[in-house]
């Protein structure tokens, strides 16, 4: 075979590998940004049940805000109820919803990506409890039934 048919060749399969992955990135890109307007939705409607057992997969590995510690949560019980605590807090300060201002998805092949979310508290007036602008970074798994956070971590901000 002449080489440069074997080039040929091989810049094809290179030129329709890549539209593959581009196909393929595009495709989670879509199926993340979905999940994650379902996570907004349902932690607005203060469903901690359904956000700890189809948001979330244990165990998982948190961070919140302006700190460093971090914890494992292993149980999706207690995930629930760390996060019913956390809703109610938020309400005592006044809080209406959360507001998303962008996703920044990069996919890592075809099961797991890293989300960074721009988003905010908000009052029912639309203004903002604390920071204007909070960055959250999910380490997301496919899992046979579906996207699941495995990683969620608060960004410092001060």
């Amino acid at each position: 075979m002449p080489l440069s048919r074997l080039i040929c060749i091989c810049l094809l399969w290179a030129t329709v590998g890549c539209q593959t992955s581009k196909q393929e990135s595009f495709t989670v890109t879509r199926e993340i940004t979905s999940f994650m307007q379902r996570y907004v939705r349902l932690a607005n409607e203060g469903n901690a049940t359904d956000v700890a057992r189809e948001i979330y997969a244990m165990p998982v590995l948190g961070k919140g805000f302006n700190n460093t510690n971090h914890k494992v949560t292993t149980d999706p019980d207690i995930f629930e109820e760390d996060f019913s605590a956390f809703l109610k807090q938020l309400k005592g300060e006044g809080f209406d919803r959360f507001h998303i201002w962008g996703l920044d998805i990069r996919p890592s092949g075809k099961d797991m990506a890293v989300v960074d979310m721009d988003f905010q508290w908000r009052h029912s007036d639309g203004t903002s409890i604390g920071p204007e602008h909070r960055i959250a970074t999910y380490i997301l798994i496919r899992k046979p039934h579906g996207w699941r956070i495995v990683s969620a971590n608060g960004q410092s901000f001060e």
